[in-house]
């Protein structure tokens, strides 16, 4: 008995370009040309499956051969358009080439093409998948396609264009066929839906779209499949069931665990989805495009934007709470365990693992009110302001650097300043460090392995001066202060001639000796436990939340055994906001809360580490035992911190302001 019903994508194939979705670049091509009758005798069409390459073509064979014509549309009522759409016109070829690739095949259609045609003006050739093609059919085919008769067109269709040899496709034209848009395939779908009158939930139809990857044949093909499945009405959860996808609530529920860093409860949640057949390896590409998502809601600057409708509420307001690198981390983390997936008969665990690293690696600190109680709108609007926050506080700060630098008083000001020398830094450090430590061949062999691998970084040092002219003196009065050289960086303790003609900008200079003493004395298993816990050092002050987060935008590149930390930042003027005296006290009383040690943080551009590095390493592998470093003569600009002497001259505070209080000496 033969089949009466037809399958949906047949029966709303298109049958003019009008009809044709998401092509407007092709088919206004080719209306153009049919109406100015200037058609080619060769086109290869590429693109992804189910996006209207042999449609296209179909519609191009009844266009060329309509009674009508030449005509920008086939009228689909003349004999010929009728006997074309039934599939039985003796004028238009259709040859699938995965099954017809011989040379024998080619030389037939070789042989044939010089007939003419029957009732229509051209014989039209549309070989589907030619890309599967022998190389011997493609050699069969040169000539043939380079000089055909003058009543012969050749329409080439494939998903693979790079296997075409570039013979073949010098002599076509080329269209490219796109992915049809998520948008594009629902307004479709909902034609189709209201035709057959169905009832289908709106969020199953976004479901389908987005499953459908970009093709309209697999689109209808899963809403054909959704309506057999379902009885009288077409849910969500449907169109779950039947292509193993996850639905956006779960996504939702295992994205939320690992924000809040119940590894356990989101270890629940991938067994319940398992257990339900979902498959591990499209449970982790749903997570990573969940995450995409998040990250591009994140970047977008309007509130009716495609990804922001087809989301819900929830999910909106989980992208205001994480931050853009941890998503960048979770993306990558999840990323390797889909790459890992492919090489075991284990692929849970490998997700699980992930899961563990997740929680490890990424930490948060939610704000308890920040989920609930908003809406979409409130949502985003809380989003886009804290992304512009920091930008709105640079251009406030580079407002202020102007007015400074305009201010007369500054320049006209005198006043005999002295300077009051500050310890060397990187120099006190080695004297109090036993040269053993570099002697020793195990610990040397030991810090070159630490460097060359990138996950176990140790330390580097540097030491920032204030100012661009250096002249001598003071070194007597350095000796005296023996005791506050463990306590602090700063100036080099050479003195500098004070110019007061930059007021609110301070040059601070990389002191090399201070890199080469902690690249001798990093310790590997405190820089370890940092790095472990560094993302999760927030607090529940929220007067300190900006610095948490400027601590937490570093990268935790070496601890040396007497708690000098690095941060690397891949922005100088980011990295220059932690030479402000305020933000670098509380930054260093955070870290006492949460790690229970005092620790003195220097912040260096990622450049000049990687460039050290590099530097030291090569070093040492010349058998070097204490590398010397070329002098780092770039500086970077930070700015200046306030002073408390307020009822001091403004020069002095300027003064002040620059070398710190400990260091400005005033003759009266």
């Amino acid at each position: 008995m033969p089949l009466s019903y037809k399958a949906l994508y047949r029966v709303y194939r298109p049958q003019t370009f009008k009809d044709v979705v998401g092509q407007a670049h092709i088919t206004r091509t080719f209306k153009n040309a049919l109406e100015k009758n200037k058609i080619a005798h060769a086109y290869l069409f590429t693109g992804p499956r189910g996006t209207g390459k042999t449609t296209v073509a179909k519609i191009i064979a009844k266009a060329v051969n309509c009674e009508q014509s030449p005509i920008s549309e086939p009228c689909n009522n003349c004999e010929n358009c009728k006997s074309i759409n039934s599939g039985f016109d003796s004028d238009v070829f259709e040859i699938d080439a995965a099954s017809n690739n011989g040379v024998d095949e080619i030389r037939e259609i070789r042989d044939k093409v010089k007939y003419s045609p029957t009732h229509g003006r051209f014989k039209v050739y549309i070989i589907d998948e030619v890309h599967m093609l022998s190389t011997g059919a493609f050699n069969a085919l040169l000539k043939t396609l380079e000089e055909p008769p003058k009543h012969v067109i050749f329409i080439l269709a494939t998903t693979e264009p790079h296997k075409i040899p570039a013979t073949i496709i010098s002599r076509c034209q080329r269209f490219d066929f796109r992915s049809i848009s998520i948008q594009h395939i629902v307004s479709r779908l909902r034609e189709v839906v209201a035709k057959e009158d169905i009832r289908v939930d709106e969020q199953a139809i976004i479901t389908i779209a987005k499953n459908a990857k970009g093709g309209m044949r697999d689109a209808l093909s899963l809403l054909d499949q959704a309506i057999s499945f379902s009885d009288e009405y077409v849910s969500e959860e449907n169109v779950h069931e039947i292509t193993g996808t996850v639905s956006e609530e779960k996504l939702y529920q295992l994205a939320s665990a690992m924000t809040d860093s119940k590894t356990a409860e989101s270890i629940e949640i991938v067994d319940e989805l398992l257990s339900l057949g979902k498959e591990v390896t499209r449970l982790i590409e749903d997570l990573i495009y969940y995450y995409r998502d998040l990250l591009l809601i994140q970047k977008l600057d309007q509130i009716d934007h495609e990804l922001i409708t087809n989301h819900s509420e929830q999910t909106l307001k989980l992208a205001t709470i994480c931050k853009t690198s941890d998503i960048f981390n979770i993306i990558s983390i999840l990323n390797n365990a889909q790459y890992e997936m492919k090489k075991t008969n284990h692929p849970r665990v490998f997700i699980e693992l992930a899961l563990f690293d997740i929680s490890e690696k990424v930490t948060y600190k939610v704000k308890s009110n920040t989920r609930e109680g908003l809406s979409k709108k409130e949502a985003f609007q809380t989003l886009k302001d804290a992304l512009n926050a920091e930008n709105s506080t640079k251009q406030k700060e580079q407002k202020e650097t102007y007015r400074s630098k305009e201010d007369p008083t500054v320049r006209s000001s005198k006043a005999e300043i002295k300077v009051q020398d500050t310890p060397q830094f990187a120099s006190d450090l080695v004297q109090t460090k036993n040269d053993d430590a570099v002697n020793n061949q195990d610990d040397s062999k030991s810090i070159t392995e630490s460097l060359n691998d990138e996950d176990t970084n140790e330390g580097l040092e540097f030491e920032t001066r204030e100012t661009e002219d250096r002249v001598n003196g003071g070194k007597e009065q350095a000796k005296n202060n023996s005791d506050e050289k463990s306590q602090s960086f700063g100036p080099s303790n050479e003195q500098s001639d004070v110019k007061l003609d930059v007021p609110n900008k301070v040059k601070h200079y990389i002191d090399v000796t201070n890199i080469e003493h902690v690249l001798n004395n990093g310790d590997r298993t405190k820089r370890k436990h940092l790095s472990q816990r560094w993302n999760g050092i927030y607090g529940n002050d929220l007067e300190m939340t900006q610095i948490e987060q400027l601590l937490t935008d570093g990268t935790v590149e070496a601890v040396s055994n007497d708690n000098h930390i690095i941060l690397s930042y891949e922005y100088d003027s980011i990295c220059s906001k932690l030479y402000d005296d305020v933000i670098y006290k509380k930054a260093v009383t955070i870290l006492k809360t949460v790690f229970n040690e005092e620790f003195k943080i220097i912040a260096v551009p990622k450049r000049i580490w990687n460039d050290k590095r590099k530097e030291f390493i090569n070093q040492f592998k010349k058998k070097i035992k204490k590398p010397k470093l070329k002098p780092i003569s770039e500086p970077i600009l930070i700015k200046n911190s306030r002073s408390n002497y307020d009822h001091e001259p403004e020069l002095v505070k300027k003064a002040i302001d620059i070398f710190g209080e400990e260091v400005v000496k005033i003759k009266k």
